[in-house]
């Protein structure tokens, strides 16, 4: 689907439609008011920030979850940190043979290259699965941040220019599905307070937030 609009009665109406129905009639997805959807949208990123007790579930949840993919990073981190530790034997076997003159120079030369390869290539490996733990460690919720995220929000949403409002509620809302006009199905993006600091900075990235799943009808 993609914003556009027509005039009813002599009024603009901005809308959303599917760009199959638009362009060749070959879809039946009913046209969406995009006016009656981004202010929805809008008001619910307001009240849900400010709901201590729907944050504190949802907080609860992504806790919960994250905490199950724990034990598969830890034991990938394990082996990852035994296949180190194997290599960099192997190489030190390598380079005794060569200081003992039991292996040619070109060979060892050669073993010892693919063993540093490896080596790099498992550091690079151990350095993704710790950086995978890090963002499994869910911070306290500060209810306290959460409202200054919304005042910030409210601040951008009332005096920033009409791009900056749309990057911002970009950056808010992960997806929307269209069932059709009476229901939509918006998935909300949990950010990190940083991109708030000021209108004019740049939002967080798509790797620093935590996304959950709203129905609004």
């Amino acid at each position: 689907m993609f914003g556009g609009g027509g005039r009813k009665k002599g009024k603009y109406i901005p809308y959303y439609v599917c760009s199959k129905r638009f362009n060749d009639h070959e879809c039946e997805q009913d046209y969406v008011r995009a006016d009656l959807l981004e202010a929805t949208v809008v008001q619910d990123i307001k009240t849900m920030f400010r709901d201590k007790p729907f944050m504190e579930r949802i907080w609860g949840e992504v806790n919960r979850r994250l905490g199950e993919e724990r034990p598969d990073v830890e034991q990938d981190t394990a082996k990852v940190e035994a296949q180190i530790a194997k290599t960099r034997a192997s190489l030190d076997r390598y380079f005794v043979a060569f200081e003992a003159r039991t292996m040619s120079p070109e060979l060892c030369g050669k073993r010892v290259e693919e063993l540093n390869a490896r080596l790099h290539e498992l550091e690079a490996e151990r350095r993704h699965l710790e950086a995978r733990r890090q963002r499994l460690e869910l911070p306290a919720l500060d209810h306290s941040t959460l409202s200054g995220l919304v005042d910030n929000f409210e601040n951008v949403m009332a005096q920033g220019t009409n791009p900056q409002r749309k990057h911002l509620v970009q950056r808010l809302v992960s997806k929307v599905l269209v069932h059709d006009k009476e229901k939509v199905e918006v998935w909300y993006k949990l950010p990190d307070s940083h991109g708030f600091e000021n209108r004019n900075n740049c939002l967080p990235s798509l790797d620093d937030v935590r996304t959950f799943c709203v129905a609004v009808a």
